[in-house]
């Protein structure tokens, strides 16, 4: 590519003035490269083009559990020329939802079949127990298996070596896509459109994400720059959250675990520096210059970094107790969150869904004890 397109009586640029050469698909996108996109929008002509647009569902509400849902703004077909063609092959010109994007995407990461998006997973009835699963609807196959694989590999490459680099995540593969549009020529002071779509993890997709930006007050507006850094941030948050291992972790979670020093007969200043230096964080309304004469969890026991160990002193020994929640049917990292709520700790055995804890709900316990928990992988499908 030499920097530029010429359709018609118009000269599409693309940001690269200089161009990028002789590109395949893949570079391509990981250039996101107009005039490139612009040629393979000529080779597919409107028909196609259109026949794809409706198949990903992008003339129609998504079919959200949400009152009030808008929709797209497209050419009709007929009025579609040259220029409109081009413009459309690069994401110009055209709007849909967020909405619709997220599920359009959702299809490639769902083996290529399109499904209707909810807004939760399960309903549970807290006074019996009993649940409620939200059924997936399954629209339609898209895109064939194969190449929903083939397009994830090329977000995966966008991420990797592409424009999308800002969005990598130590330890997950993550796929993703680059967008900027320009301002409305009839709206020009709505300004740059930036936005990073990712999929998470690319070999088995969990999560699709996407972050826009309306607007950007930066000379910088592109997607890429501003957008991707951001769906890095949240990601790194997210996928260990929903306890999806990392590349880093395996399947072990209690992998690196510290050893609780002892820090009895020690002043509280002392015993803070220590836990704090290994990695552990600790808690007390003692002052500093006091002696730490118990310690819960006891010195020995192994347990994850920013555990919480509890100190007492002779002069501040009232014991707080908290009642161990119900850590049933969830993951690690959101048990972990629930516990750090109520200064516990967590042990774990095994990966996946925590099926069995001990103590019991319901149990009162002084506040660092800790709750041991096991679990175990479970099986079915995934909404995106």
């Amino acid at each position: 590519m030499d920097g530029g397109q010429q359709v018609a009586n118009r000269w599409i640029r693309c940001t690269a003035t200089s161009g990028h050469g002789n590109q395949t698909l893949r570079k391509a996108l990981e250039n996101s490269c107009n005039p490139a996109l612009i040629q393979l929008g000529q080779r597919v002509k409107s028909e196609t083009f259109y026949k794809y647009l409706n198949a990903f569902g992008l003339f129609e509400k998504t079919g959200i559990d949400l009152p009030s849902e808008g929709t797209s703004s497209f050419w009709t077909e007929k009025d579609v020329g040259p220029v409109e063609l081009a413009t459309m092959s690069f994401g110009q010109r055209f709007t849909i939802t967020p909405m619709q994007l997220v599920k359009a995407v959702s299809a490639i990461a769902n083996d290529g079949v399109l499904v209707t998006p909810h807004v939760v997973k399960q309903i549970e009835n807290p006074d019996t127990g009993t649940t409620q699963d939200v059924v997936t609807n399954e629209i339609r196959q898209v895109i064939s298996k194969e190449t929903a694989n083939t397009m994830t590999d090329i977000m995966k490459s966008v991420v990797e070596e592409g424009g999308g680099k800002y969005a990598k995540v130590k330890g997950y593969s993550i796929g993703g896509k680059t967008g900027t549009s320009e301002p409305d020529p009839n709206h020009p002071e709505n300004g740059y459109v930036a936005s990073f779509l990712a999929i998470a993890p690319a070999d088995n997709a969990k999560i699709v994400t996407l972050l826009t930006l309306y607007g950007p007050q930066s000379s910088n507006y592109y997607g890429g720059s501003i957008a991707a850094p951001a769906v890095s941030q949240i990601l790194s948050e997210v996928l260990p959250y929903l306890d999806i291992p990392s590349s880093d972790s395996g399947n072990d979670n209690n992998q690196d675990l510290i050893t609780v020093p002892n820090v009895q007969n020690r002043t509280l200043a002392e015993a803070q520096r220590i836990l704090t230096g290994v990695g552990l964080e600790y808690s007390s309304s003692a002052s500093s210059d006091q002696i730490v004469t118990e310690q819960v969890p006891k010195s020995g026991n192994k347990l994850p970094s920013k555990s919480v160990i509890k100190l007492y002193t002779a002069e501040n020994d009232s014991r707080v107790s908290t009642s161990v929640p119900n850590l049933k049917g969830i993951t690690l990292a959101q048990a972990r969150i629930m516990l750090r709520a109520k200064n516990l700790n967590i042990s774990s055995t095994g990966s996946g869904i925590i099926i069995a804890q001990d103590p019991k709900e319901g149990t009162q316990v002084d506040e660092g004890t800790i709750i041991n928990v096991s679990l175990q992988e479970t099986t079915g499908a995934t909404q995106h």
